[in-house]
């Protein structure tokens, strides 16, 4: 773990009901061999300080957080994670992301944490991805400074996510991340690409 990468934990949002298939978690179904979450730690791990999961159940070996408030989807466990984080940064990713690079969470932390101007003394809030315009909300990094705006559209019940990024926060934008890498998967026939 480098020490810009001290400074960072990383949250897995493996709460989703998965309805499409049949409630089994997409995050241990299989692809090449082995789990999405498997193949997630694996990345992660040596690039992060800890990895927090928000999850409904426990998931041995790692610190679990649950959602505060029902029905809020993913900006719920997002809460949960920030709220629990240790660090200043939280890398989150979605737990259906079995393609995320090496090369794309270290660039994006490396972001985040060189982020601070001392000549304005303002940093960033977030590092976002956008593919086509479009932002990716379930792959960025957040600063725990954020929390109170989560739970204030929580509370507003203005659970999208990808407002998070778009309306408040001061975020840098990779426009050009491999879309292989954040790509989910939503449904059966995803697992074959």
């Amino acid at each position: 773990m480098s020490r810009s990468s001290s400074d960072v934990s990383a949250l897995i949002l493996a709460g989703g009901k998965a309805t499409r298939f049949g409630g089994v978690a997409k995050h241990e179904l299989l692809v090449d061999g082995a789990t999405i979450f498997s193949r997630q730690v694996s990345v992660l791990s040596p690039r992060v300080a800890e990895i927090i999961v928000s999850s409904s159940r426990d998931m041995p070996g790692f610190r679990t957080v649950r959602d505060t408030v029902e029905g809020a989807g993913p900006l719920a466990g997002i809460a949960a994670g920030l709220a629990a984080c240790r660090t200043s940064w939280l890398l989150v990713v979605a737990g259906d992301m079995p393609h995320i690079t090496a090369a794309l969470i270290d660039r994006m932390i490396e972001i985040a944490i060189g982020s601070y101007d001392p000549r304005e003394h303002v940093s960033l809030d977030a590092v976002g991805i956008r593919i086509d315009g479009l932002p990716e909300p379930l792959l960025c990094v957040l600063h725990t400074r954020t929390l109170p705006i989560v739970e204030r559209r929580i509370a507003a019940r203005d659970y999208k996510a990808s407002r998070l990024l778009t309306d408040e926060l001061r975020v840098h934008w990779i426009e050009d991340a491999d879309r292989a890498a954040v790509r989910n998967v939503n449904s059966p026939e995803d697992l074959g690409r």
